[in-house]
């Protein structure tokens, strides 16, 4: 049974490749754009500017030290700004208004708290309008965390070894152990920047997976208008197998797409997605989903021509609101909820996620299950539907 699937699937493939469809739509054209867009627009991960908010309600040295190292790094001139606030309330509030993007949050006690070997508690506020105020804020509350680490054990250790209590911190002083253990608390942004050329690598790659799918798909309609179909009911082959053969052409040429453009954004502007193996997860689930959505828009559609119709029209929709043609975080919150609703929402989120944060497969499996979620019911509704329709 597989065999006659194989040899339809080939011919079809032959057909693609020989009439160019295949290589101006899967490979010339997303590569093309994928390419001018990170050169148009390429970079760092705008705005390159963030307010950091500072709320210092523990009145110690190591808060006020922190604040001294933050205002007077190098690396952060003229991308942060800090602005002391007097309050966690306050700090909030401006960051509900957008006057700052982040805050970090000192609470009452905490010097005292890594004085006594306890370590101490921060508490980081960002919002998801301003990710790199986040990033910077969780990043100097992260920097913090070794030093802080190594201050707890110091004491501990000082103790444990009977030096009197009012002789443990100028003890761990004078040994060389510094600074604080933090435990945060609240949310904070996860991930670093991520490059525009990226975004509009995946973006490309997202959107013309249902195109690369979608020229596959509508050779049902023509097979159908020239009686192609009508002729397998005769052949010794089960009448879902050219059915089935498109679908495995549609979502080949769309994975081949994706990955074509992932490896010459990798190549020409020296990006990276995220860990291979979990990138081409992603591209696969994705690419399942366009075949399956083409195929449904397939068994719908009475003409070809009405089938490249919706199959563009709904391929704009899910770039746009998926966040394909514009970075998720750019659009407002309505939005964003939106996004969830798409397919090309779902693997932007990942695929920002795994070139943000550098994490594997585990840290996207929630993108990976929706995007399996999707293909298994917009196929099955296909499947009805091209049962009804094409073959009937």
């Amino acid at each position: 049974m597989l065999r006659p699937v194989l040899v339809v699937s080939a011919q079809e493939l032959r057909t693609r490749i020989f009439d160019g469809t295949a290589l101006l739509v899967a490979l010339v054209a997303p590569v093309l754009l994928a390419t001018i867009f990170g050169l148009a627009l390429g970079g760092d991960d705008p705005p390159l500017h963030a307010t950091v908010g500072y709320v210092d309600l523990d009145g110690g040295e190591f808060p006020r030290s922190v604040r001294g190292e933050m205002a007077a790094s190098e690396e952060l001139k003229g991308v942060l700004t800090l602005r002391d606030l007097p309050s966690r309330e306050e700090a909030q509030r401006q960051i509900d208004e957008g006057t700052i993007g982040a805050a970090i949050v000192f609470l009452p006690g905490f010097s005292q708290s890594v004085g006594a070997g306890r370590g101490g508690e921060v508490t980081v506020l960002s919002a998801p309008e301003a990710p790199l105020a986040g990033m910077l804020a969780q990043t100097v509350v992260d920097g913090m965390s070794a030093l802080v680490e190594a201050r707890t054990l110091a004491v501990r250790a000082s103790i444990a070894t009977g030096v009197p209590a009012a002789e443990v911190q100028a003890f761990v002083e004078r040994n060389g152990a510094g600074g604080p253990a933090l435990a945060l608390s609240a949310d904070s942004l996860s991930g670093g920047k991520v490059d525009l050329a990226v975004y509009y690598g995946t973006g490309m790659a997202a959107l013309f997976a249902f195109f690369v799918a979608g020229t596959s798909v509508r050779g049902l309609l023509t097979e159908r208008r020239l009686g192609t179909l009508d002729r397998t009911r005769v052949a010794p082959i089960p009448l879902w197998t050219p059915v089935l053969a498109k679908a495995l052409v549609g979502f080949g040429l769309a994975l081949a797409s994706m990955c074509a453009t992932w490896a010459s954004s990798v190549l020409i502007f020296g990006t990276t997605w995220g860990d291979p193996a979990a990138v081409l997860a992603l591209c696969a689930a994705h690419s399942a989903a366009a075949a399956a959505i083409t195929m449904l828009v397939a068994s719908r559609a009475r003409t070809e021509a009405q089938a490249d119709g919706v199959i563009m029209g709904v391929s704009f929709v899910v770039a746009f609101f998926g966040g394909s043609l514009v970075p998720l975080h750019n659009l407002p919150e309505f939005l964003r909820q939106a996004a969830l609703l798409t397919p090309n929402g779902w693997i932007s989120s990942g695929l920002i996620e795994l070139a943000g944060s550098g994490g594997g497969i585990a840290a996207v499996t929630v993108p990976l299950g929706v995007l399996c979620a999707i293909a298994l019911v917009a196929g099955g509704l296909s499947a009805v539907g091209l049962r009804r329709g094409l073959t009937g």
